[in-house]
């Protein structure tokens, strides 16, 4: 079959129903396109060189999202132990692939009007938080803070109330800003907590200064 002919045929079997009578779906399918946008934003950090910060930010923006769900079905934070130990590009494969499963309850809830599996979409939040929250402790981020600066960003761009127009006209140096103090202010305590092992000018110095003090 070419290609024309296909276009013709394939569009006879096209839904043109959209099941969408309530905002609970509306808010589902926002999350669930908002993470996997999230998860895209957060993979170039996989391409090369890592941003700190900037890994902070799309993680906790991907909790954002999460927190649609947890209003949602009322989920609370996962015991602090349960940590998943797979690598970083596992982590998140995996978070997607899941994730993807949601988008397809989803669109068989839109366009065929299939009932959605409620307890799929409540595993798949508790996962992917999980996962979220182990990603973060394999860079060395803590999760209260990411949470927190997170929500002072979006207070800089909407203050209390959400627009469009702040949405699309976001002031992106400001933001990067907020997120930088909490990280440079992370790496100073490790420093202070964990400080690094002296260099060759530094042991020169400290021998040149026993010297003159003996003397």
């Amino acid at each position: 079959m070419k290609w024309n002919e296909y276009l013709t045929q394939s569009e006879k079997t096209l839904s043109h129903e959209f099941h969408c009578d309530d905002h609970q779906t509306e808010l589902m399918l926002h999350a669930t396109m908002g993470i996997l946008t999230e998860f895209e934003e957060l993979l170039d950090n996989h391409q090369g060189q890592e941003d700190k910060v900037n890994i902070m930010e799309e993680v906790a923006d991907i909790f954002w999202y999460l927190a649609i769900f947890a209003r949602q079905y009322d989920i609370e934070m996962p015991h602090q132990d349960m940590m998943n130990h797979m690598g970083k590009d596992e982590l998140v494969i995996a978070s997607i692939k899941q994730t993807l499963k949601v988008l397809d309850v989803l669109k068989k809830k839109l366009f065929y009007n299939k009932p959605i599996d409620h307890e799929m979409v409540k595993f798949t939040t508790n996962y992917v938080i999980v996962n979220m929250r182990s990603y973060l402790w394999q860079h060395n981020i803590d999760m209260k803070d990411a949470l927190e600066r997170n929500i002072e960003k979006l207070k800089a761009r909407y203050g209390d109330k959400f627009t469009s127009e702040k949405a699309i006209n976001r002031d992106i140096d400001r933001e990067r800003k907020i997120l930088e103090s909490e990280a440079d202010a992370e790496t100073f305590f490790n420093a202070i907590d964990n400080p690094p092992e002296p260099n060759e000018t530094l042991l020169k110095a400290k021998k040149d200064y026993e010297t003159r003090k003996h003397n």
